[in-house]
């Protein structure tokens, strides 16, 4: 998903550069995915973006990966909805899966364009593909709050509730966390939270029959905000009602590596120093371009 807004970064991050090379965020989501196994990249853009996002992975990936776009417009026409607001942005991360409807017909994951997820994840999500497609089962990657907190401001994240099986029974949305003590994090309106708390970066996996879910579930949303133009539409409301269905479950994949948020320009240096770290580890190619 790379259509989004990038209000605190300042400029367009998802096609910024953070290796020695230049290389981007998403060069190195898609180094990670076509070296455990995934075939297929779409990417969800506005499609003024569209040439400067082709010059960035086309050369680049075109002969080992299948690369696809689909255009998430900020004011598009969306079923009888006729008088629509007119917005700044688009209508936020499940309306760009939506988009992607017509294209992806097998099952897929999910991923911002502008985050940085290393390959860890990937290999659970391609495990669990491969063992695990199911119908009534979709999956999430889990991180660690404290692991995803910026030291230049407030983020905003999706707290997740699992039991004693790894199964999602819930996920809350916490806005404007930030740290405040060894062992909390504090919202804007003082409630605390562990900074041990496991939450959501949209990493995902779902059948491609979900979609008649989504598409339910953003009608129900238009109908009750469609006159409200800053209201989004996230891309854990389908999983919440999902869930919610005694015959399906979400399944909350533990990944290990650290991860290395960048929310802000400033957070853009330590992502920087992470991935030098990772080539001297060998992890990564001095080159995603080669």
């Amino acid at each position: 998903m790379a259509a989004g807004m990038w209000s605190r970064y300042g400029w367009l991050k998802q096609i910024d550069g953070f290796g020695p090379n230049n290389e981007t965020l998403l060069e190195y989501s898609v180094y990670d995915a076509i070296r455990t196994w995934f075939d297929h990249v779409v990417l969800v853009i506005r499609e003024s973006f569209y040439d400067q996002f082709q010059e960035v992975l086309w050369d680049k990936f075109a002969d080992k990966i299948q690369v696809s776009y689909v255009f998430q417009e900020v004011n598009p026409s969306i079923m009888w909805f006729e008088h629509l607001p007119e917005r700044k942005k688009p209508r936020w991360t499940w309306h760009a899966v939506l988009c992607t409807r017509e294209v992806v017909d097998w099952p897929f994951c999910v991923i911002n364009a502008d985050d940085y997820y290393w390959v860890d994840g990937f290999r659970h999500m391609s495990k669990f593909l491969s063992n695990n497609c199911k119908e009534d089962t979709c999956a999430m990657v889990w991180y660690i709050l404290k692991n995803t907190l910026s030291e230049n401001g407030t983020v905003n994240r999706w707290i997740c509730n699992i039991d004693s099986n790894n199964n999602l029974t819930s996920i809350t949305e916490r806005l404007k966390i930030s740290q405040n003590s060894p062992t909390t994090a504090s919202k804007h309106d003082g409630e605390d939270t562990s900074i041990e708390s496991i939450v959501s970066m949209n990493f995902w996996w779902f059948h491609h029959s979900i979609f008649d879910i989504f598409q339910q579930e953003f009608e129900k949303f238009l109908k009750n905000k469609w006159d409200i133009e800053w209201s989004e539409f996230y891309i854990t409301t389908p999983p919440n009602t999902f869930v919610q269905d005694k015959n399906k479950k979400c399944r909350v994949l533990v990944s290990e590596d650290r991860r290395h948020w960048v929310t802000y320009s400033d957070d853009k240096t330590h992502t920087q120093e992470a991935i030098t770290s990772l080539i001297k580890k060998w992890v990564y190619p001095n080159s995603l371009r080669n």
